[in-house]
């Protein structure tokens, strides 16, 4: 107040110097001094200090007397209980109004602190402590106080009440949940809570709030899936798979609304929470399947249907200009929900040829667009063809098991998924960007591992099984051992006449590790097991293909200077 009056008199001093001036008269100074009567730092911001506190102890002053005159039957419980909410509420009004004058914004956010501490344990109370409302009623209401608030927060400004209130209705939504039992009611409460904290970013860019919002939306979901597998709640089973949907789907409506609507990239919270709501549906399937609750077909097609609508995302015009955060995120999303829902709706095998057949469209698309991404998708599903089939653990137990223990079956699955891990090396794919650097030949690097793998698994299976008579009571170990040695030596060989062509570079990075690998199974396998005539073998194959790589490489290096 001091600094107000000192500001003024300077400004009424100004003005008469200048009708002086115009007048050609002199005033005389005034005697007191203006700096003298303007407070310090320290006063101006202790007075400010103890004028907001004692407010704030002055309204809780009332809030305490009209509890007292309930408590002491002046007023009915009822009666009393709607004052208090009315005279709560009244200071979240209050907050709205101060909060249109820039210098009252403080007293707004005291006024709206205020109105939110003092309604959440009013309502929490009048459900539980006076039964006045039931547990559904109570969590509405705690929901309409939320929505007004986060409303007032948001119109005004007022980031420390949109804390307040997220953070409030987290606290009173566990709260009643514990003490009313009304999983379903809170758990909706929560889910708004988060997407009312996630707009709230989206409109005045308050970034912490978005992370808290989601924290509360997740766990009323989780709680419901962990609460509704006791007798003692009374939860619909296949209400927590439904929320756990609405759960994923609105968060990626709103992040598309970003990122389609805005133009925005992708940021880090976007990546989690899409993460941690598509777990919780995987989870909540899972445990419908389980309980009979739900049938594959129903989570087959939603998959389907989620990774459709995260490939047209993907390849909107958006999303193509902005491809490196952007088109990455929504293909990826794309292609989790897309092999969930095809491996949950026809057998896993079949599936795996069709995620084969989709990795070759995925490369063919890649060399014709130019897009390392999609070269990236190719390795994905060419991965989880891999591992649909069998094909890798055939692969792996050709390589490396032990006869003893049965041997490595032949499928047609595993010979189509390998053709197309071969065809995948012989379309171009993108392997030049800007964006990737040196990782752009990362996939091909993988898609050329793979092809080792599973062909070279392949070749040992088929013959070890007619030269070794592995899968018999009494299989050729040494045999089996040099079969072994000779397919690997020579797919290092392969690897480095690979690695001149200009389709294959990345495949020079593979060929020693090769050869380390079948050094160290000399000595595991070959030496303990081997014979005189299949140690000659083995170790023929060894040494030409390392004079071979050797000679191979190094003219491949000299071309290359």
């Amino acid at each position: 107040m001091t600094a107000s009056i000192a500001e003024l008199e300077a400004r009424l001093t100004s003005v008469e110097k200048r009708l002086a001036a115009l007048d050609g008269k002199a005033i005389d100074e005034p005697v007191h001094d203006l700096q003298a009567a303007a407070p310090g730092l320290a006063e101006g911001y202790a007075a400010n200090a103890s004028t907001h506190i004692g407010r704030v102890l002055l309204i809780f002053g009332g809030a305490y007397l009209l509890r007292a005159v309930t408590e002491f039957r002046f007023l009915p419980t009822a009666v009393g209980l709607f004052i208090g909410a009315l005279y709560a509420v009244f200071w979240l009004y209050m907050a709205y109004r101060k909060a249109g004058q820039e210098a009252q914004h403080t007293n707004a956010a005291f006024f709206g602190a205020t109105s939110v501490v003092l309604t959440l344990p009013l309502l929490h109370e009048a459900a539980t402590t006076f039964a006045l409302l039931s547990g559904i009623q109570g969590v509405t209401a705690l929901g309409i106080y939320c929505a007004f608030a986060m409303l007032v927060a948001v119109l005004r400004k007022l980031q420390t009440l949109a804390w307040l209130v997220t953070a409030g209705g987290i606290a009173a939504g566990v709260a009643s949940l514990v003490a009313t039992r009304t999983a379903v009611p809170v758990a909706v409460v929560l889910i708004l809570l988060g997407l009312s904290a996630l707009w709230a970013f989206y409109w005045r860019g308050w970034i912490g709030l978005r992370w808290l919002g989601a924290v509360g939306a997740n766990l009323g979901v989780i709680a419901l899936i962990a609460l509704a597998g006791s007798d003692r709640w009374p939860i619909d089973p296949r209400l927590p798979f439904i929320f756990a949907v609405v759960l994923l789907t609105t968060y990626l409506l709103s992040f598309t609304y970003q990122s389609h609507v805005r133009g925005q990239l992708v940021s880090v919270f976007e990546v989690a929470q899409a993460l941690l709501a598509g777990g919780i549906v995987m989870a909540s399937a899972i445990l419908a399947i389980r309980g009979g609750y739900l049938d594959n077909i129903t989570v087959g097609i939603m998959g389907i249907v989620l990774g459709c609508g995260g490939y047209a995302l993907a390849i909107a015009r958006h999303t193509r200009d902005l491809r490196y955060i952007n088109f990455f995120y929504y293909s990826t999303f794309g292609l989790v929900f897309l092999l969930t829902g095809t491996g949950l709706l026809i057998p896993l095998s079949w599936a795996a040829v069709a995620w084969a057949l989709l990795a070759v469209l995925m490369a063919w698309f890649s060399g014709r667009m130019g897009w390392v991404s999609l070269s990236l998708q190719c390795t994905f599903l060419l991965i989880a063809a891999g591992a649909g089939s069998g094909l890798l653990s055939t692969g792996l137990e050709a390589l490396i098991g032990d006869p003893a223990n049965g041997w490595a079956v032949l499928k047609p699955t595993h010979i189509t998924v390998a053709a197309a891990t071969v065809l995948c090396l012989f379309i171009p794919v993108a392997q030049h960007s800007d964006r990737w650097g040196t990782l752009a030949g990362l996939p091909q690097l993988i898609v050329l591992a793979l092809a080792v793998w599973g062909v070279g698994g392949l070749i040992v299976a088929a013959s070890a099984q007619s030269l070794a008579g592995a899968g018999s009571a009494d299989p050729a170990l040494d045999v089996l051992a040099a079969i072994r040695t000779a397919v690997l030596s020579a797919a290092s060989v392969t690897l480095a006449l690979s690695s001149r062509h200009w389709r294959w570079p990345e495949a020079r990075w593979l060929v020693y590790p090769v050869l380390v690998l079948v050094g160290i199974k000399l000595f595991i396998e070959d030496f303990p097991n081997g014979q005189p005539v299949t140690l000659f073998v083995a170790l023929a194959f060894v040494g030409t293909a390392l004079l071979v790589v050797a000679r191979l490489l190094k003219r491949d290096a000299g071309s290359a200077q």
